[in-house]
This record gives C-alpha cells, sequence and structure tokens, in this order.
C-alpha cells in the first residue's frame, strides 16, 4: 500500500515521486466534486488471456522488451484489457490503485466531447453554433466568432500556449485558475471563467490549424453546464456513469469557485475507465441501451479535417490521422481510436480486434513522444495476441 508523500502539497503533487500517490489521491489535494454511481452495476466477466503476459514489444533502446519491463519503463500503475466485452487482462502496480479514482488528464476531454454528443442529440446544443450564444461573456475574448464545433476538434485560434513544463507566464496563470497550483493570498478569487474570458484571439483564423489547446476543453464543460442548466458532475452521472453501470463514484476537480476542470479534472476507478471504453467500442451503447448517439459515435472516428490536421502541430505522430471531438483517430487500417493525457494516460479502442485498453501510468514528464511510440506499438501486440 503506497503512503502520502511527506513532502506533498499543491505546487509538487503533479511531480516525481509525490505523483505516483498523488495520481489516485486527488480528491484529497485539489477540491473536486462527485460524479455519482447508480445502484445497478455492469459486470465486466472475467476470461484472463495468458498470451497477453507473454507479448514482446520494440521498446525505445533497440531492445525487444517484455510486458513488465514496459509497464515498469513507461512508470504505469494500471493496465486492463477487454476483448469482445471480457476483461482479459487487469494489472497493478500496487493494489490501491485498484481501489481508487485515478485522474486521467486529458483523456477528460474525450469523456466530456462524449457527454456533449448526448446534449447535440437532445437538441440543446448545436455544434454549427458560435460558443457565444452559449457564454456571452465571450464576446470580448479570442473565442468570440468560433463554433462550437471549432472548440471540439481543436482550431480555434486564440493567444495561448501550451507548455507543461512553464513555471511563470500564462500556462501557470492557467493552472492557477483551476486551482491546481498555488495564488497569493490577493488573488484567491482567481477562477478559471474569468481566464477564459480573458484569452485574446491568436494570429490565424479559426478553423485552419489543429492546435491543441486545452482551454479549449474548459470552454466545453461551460457551454454544457449553460445549455442544460446543469453541474457537470450531475450530466455526467445522469447520462453516462449511472446508466454505464459504474461500481465507484468518480470525481473531477473543480476551481476555486466550482467550475469544472472539464479539460484534464476527471479521477475514475480504471474498471470504470474501461467500462466507457467499452461504451464507446460498441456505438454507444451499454446495458441494451443507446446511451450516446450512434450518429455522434460514427463522428468521432470519421469526422475531422485532415487538412487542419496535416497543418498541425502533432500530425507527424498520425500521418494518417486525424481529429474529431476531442478523439485522435490514428488512421490506421483497424481504425484505432484514442483519447491520451498528460503522464501517459491511454484509452486505445481498436474495433477490427474488438480490443478496449486503458492505461493510467505516474510518468515524472508530461510528454515523452519516444515512449508514446512504444506504447502505441505494445497496444498492437496486446490487440493481435486477442
Amino acid at each position: 500500500m503506497l503512503k502520502r508523500p511527506a513532502t506533498l502539497n499543491l505546487s509538487n503533487w503533479r511531480e516525481a515521486p509525490q505523483n505516483r500517490w498523488a495520481f489516485h489521491h486527488v480528491r484529497e489535494i485539489v477540491p473536486t466534486e462527485l460524479i455519482r454511481r447508480g445502484t445497478e452495476v455492469a459486470e465486466l466477466p472475467s476470461a484472463i488471456n495468458p498470451a497477453i503476459d507473454a507479448i514482446r514489444v520494440a521498446g525505445n533502446d533497440g531492445q525487444d522488451w517484455s510486458l513488465q519491463h514496459w509497464l515498469q519503463a513507461s512508470c504505469s500503475d494500471a493496465l486492463l484489457v477487454a476483448h469482445r466485452g471480457k476483461l482479459v487482462h487487469e494489472w497493478y502496480a500496487d493494489e490501491d490503485i485498484a481501489l481508487n479514482p485515478h485522474i486521467v488528464f486529458s483523456v477528460s476531454k474525450s469523456m466530456t466531447a462524449t457527454l456533449a454528443g448526448v446534449l447535440v442529440g437532445d437538441q440543446r446544443i448545436d455544434p454549427r453554433r458560435p460558443v457565444v450564444e452559449y457564454i456571452p461573456r465571450l464576446e470580448d475574448s479570442g473565442y468570440r466568432d468560433a463554433t462550437l464545433q471549432q472548440v471540439l476538434d481543436m482550431v480555434v485560434s486564440i493567444d495561448f500556449a501550451e507548455d507543461y513544463e512553464a513555471t511563470s507566464g500564462i500556462f501557470v496563470d492557467y493552472r492557477t485558475a483551476t486551482a491546481w497550483h498555488p495564488c497569493a493570498v490577493d488573488e484567491i478569487d482567481r477562477n478559471l471563467h474569468d481566464f477564459l474570458c480573458s484569452i485574446g484571439p491568436g494570429d490565424g483564423r479559426h478553423g485552419q490549424v489543429w492546435q491543441y489547446r486545452s482551454p479549449n476543453s474548459d470552454l466545453l464543460g461551460w457551454v454544457l453546464e449553460a445549455a442544460s442548466n446543469q453541474r457537470i458532475a450531475d450530466l455526467f452521472s445522469q447520462y453516462l456513469w449511472r446508466p454505464m453501470g459504474a461500481e465507484a463514484d468518480a470525481c473531477i476537480t473543480v476551481d476555486r469557485k466550482g467550475a469544472p476542470r472539464t479539460a484534464g479534472g476527471i479521477c475514475v476507478l480504471p474498471r470504470d475507465l474501461l467500462r466507457f471504453a467499452e461504451l464507446m467500442r460498441n456505438r454507444g451503447r451499454a446495458g441494451g441501451r443507446q446511451l450516446i448517439p450512434e450518429a455522434w459515435i460514427e463522428d468521432c472516428w470519421q469526422g475531422g479535417s485532415r487538412e487542419a490536421w496535416e497543418r498541425g502541430e502533432s500530425a507527424k505522430e498520425f500521418p494518417a490521422g486525424s481529429y474529431r471531438n476531442k478523439w485522435y483517430q490514428t488512421g490506421d487500417a483497424h481504425q484505432t481510436l484514442l483519447a491520451i493525457g498528460i503522464h501517459s494516460q491511454w484509452i486505445c479502442i481498436d474495433p477490427v480486434a474488438e480490443v478496449s485498453i486503458v492505461k493510467l501510468s505516474s510518468q515524472p514528464e508530461p510528454l515523452k513522444l519516444e515512449l508514446d511510440a512504444v506504447n502505441l506499438r505494445a497496444f498492437g501486440e496486446i490487440c493481435a495476441a486477442c
């Protein structure tokens, strides 16, 4: 059982070695709101596949790695695999990780966009409409003339730099506004909504270039709350967590005024994240019900601007890919779909192999692209073994 580090505080909880404990105890560090489960728990029937334990993956050192070597090298906390709806692999670095909600960072973006699909299906939001129609306060911001679909697809041009290693500047201001970072006593009213309204326009026009900017996804959460007149935690509970049969409450971090961090603050039990991945793989169906409109799921797989993606900063990772509704399309032969969070959080869905994979981690670095390539190769080997 991992112990709370004596050195842990609000300024270092995302850094090693504190993060190994902090990432599955976020509720004890940052303000959160519960995403409540229901009374019915969806079964995860077990059919353990020993072939997964025997996989080999090409590492980033020119050597073939075993499964355990890969898990250790990638600072993994949990690895769960479902094949055709059955749990075929379940591993945790520590028993405490199996019992507590783990932060999924930017996988939260994909989850929130999936919830957006429900509101689109209910005609409470329209992706074609300008975001200022939902949030009039944005009239003087860089989002002034952006559509909701452009926000969903990360093709908004705003004056913001996504710099995880920054020690000052706009990204630190952003983290401070979300209550993820300490603030001065006279700045106690700093909050996420004010920050979003303060972001200015970028150099280009909206819709032209894919640019990964986390505030876009916090804005999406604000739009969902405004359009539904409900809290994000309640929306998740009502439309996803309860009907899909989650076995534990989840939570989402909130700022000092209660605004949710939908860009990265969702914390879930690993098994429930696998249930969510299976919900996506099954085209929005769970427990015999269509929870998410199938057309929205299909759009996540097939939609998006290839041109904007090719002009963007991540096209080299997936040259044949694209990005739609905050999901990554790899463009490979199996049409693999990914949700990715910093510090190596993953959902990988292979519809051809009928496999869903969840990998949660406490990687010290927010980004490590050479290890991401190993992770993707490992996912391919796992799918081939199923």
